[in-house]
């Protein structure tokens, strides 16, 4: 068996994979879609007491017609209306395994042009709705820049969006490899979720699906400076070091990367995102399925790295016979060959009667795959 498929994920594809779940899931999107009502309302509001000062306005202060609140009614409001009816139709989609952009960037467009003032409104109005549709837009953005073909999702991109959406998580959803479900950069994968690359722990995971357009493509893993990096500053320091990071780019290695500017390597703040962006290469790869185990949990520290040393639970890799299971999972027990066997969170793990092995222990399978007939 290949022994790609016998790992289990690291602390940081696990926070991928749990950040890929997230924001696929069907309470993301109907998140969005309440966020869009939210805004949606807000809207009506604002028409519904401002709208009658568009002949004040147009005699008073001569407004044109692009000033006015039947011009926001008639050309800007639409657009969000488009945005929420396309959102109701990615979610009764779900239901193919057809996933898609959520439509944010198409609407962001409609309103800078027909919205780009609201003079009909007043100064905090506008200030507010404003503000609204961008926490909007950018709550969208994560599915569209997610489902978007080919991924550009590499590893600093998933810390950044760990630091704003995953750095709290007490735990997050236990994962298990499956080779069994396998394919190659280019191919509609055989499930729709996470993929991890079977040969690179630095590789970026993937979303895919199986209802079209779904596709994987290469994985984003460190190139030779992004290695580089990784030796300077560590795991833990990727991408948090910014002394380590800043006095890597501007010393003699990062005085030869020509894509870095003079005003980054002055500013160490800077230094994090100017040294991600020389740090990675795209490869074609062969994917494993990520699967999400139902229900169950794994605590962690809340960092991206899960180099904390906080104490974290983890599984218990040697039971006694007798005692409860403590996972749902594939185990064996070395008192008896052939003893692979799956066993339901809080089965009991069978006594081996006969046997002369002394104190049976059932240990915790390195391969977890289905059996193949």
């Amino acid at each position: 068996m290949d022994s790609a498929a016998n790992r289990e994920l690291n602390p940081w594809q696990k926070r991928q994979a749990t950040l890929l779940y997230h924001y696929s899931s069907l309470a993301y999107v109907e998140g969005l879609l309440n966020r869009i009502d939210q805004l949606v309302s807000f809207a009506d509001s604002l028409l519904e007491e401002r709208s009658n000062l568009d002949p004040a306005g147009r005699m008073l202060a001569n407004w044109q017609p692009i000033d006015t609140a039947g011009h926001f009614s008639t050309y800007a409001y639409p657009a969000l209306m488009e945005f929420r009816e396309g959102v109701i139709k990615d979610i009764a989609a779900r239901a193919h395994q057809v996933f898609d952009i959520a439509g944010e960037r198409q609407c962001s467009r409609m309103l800078d042009e027909y919205a780009y003032q609201m003079p009909w409104a007043t100064q905090d109005q506008e200030g507010q709705f404003k503000h609204r549709a961008q926490a909007v837009f950018h709550y969208a953005s994560k599915i569209s820049e997610m489902m978007s073909r080919p991924s550009l999702w590499d590893d600093f991109v998933f810390w950044s969006l760990w630091q704003e959406d995953g750095k709290g998580f007490s735990h997050i959803p236990r994962f298990r490899v499956r080779s069994d479900l396998c394919c190659f950069s280019g191919d509609t994968p055989p499930r729709t979720g996470a993929y991890v690359p079977a040969d690179d722990p630095y590789g970026s995971l993937q979303f895919g699906w199986t209802g079209g357009y779904g596709e994987l493509g290469n994985t984003y893993t460190l190139n030779q400076f992004g290695k580089l990096a990784l030796e300077r500053v560590g795991r833990e320091g990727l991408w948090e070091d910014v002394d380590g990071l800043h006095r890597l780019i501007s010393g003699p290695e990062g005085l030869l990367l020509r894509n870095i500017q003079q005003r980054e390597r002055s500013r160490p703040h800077l230094a994090p995102a100017a040294a991600s962006r020389e740090s990675f290469e795209d490869r074609p790869c062969r994917w494993f399925f990520v699967e999400l185990i139902d229900d169950e949990y794994e605590e962690i520290d809340g960092t991206y790295a899960g180099t904390s040393s906080v104490a974290t639970a983890t599984r218990p890799h040697r039971v006694e016979a007798g005692q409860d299971v403590p996972q749902s999972g594939w185990w064996y027990t070395p008192a008896q060959m052939g003893s692979r066997r799956y066993f339901k969170k809080d089965d009991r793990f069978p006594e081996l009667k006969g046997s002369d092995y002394g104190n049976v222990l059932w240990i915790w399978s390195s391969d977890q795959s289905d059996p193949k007939l």
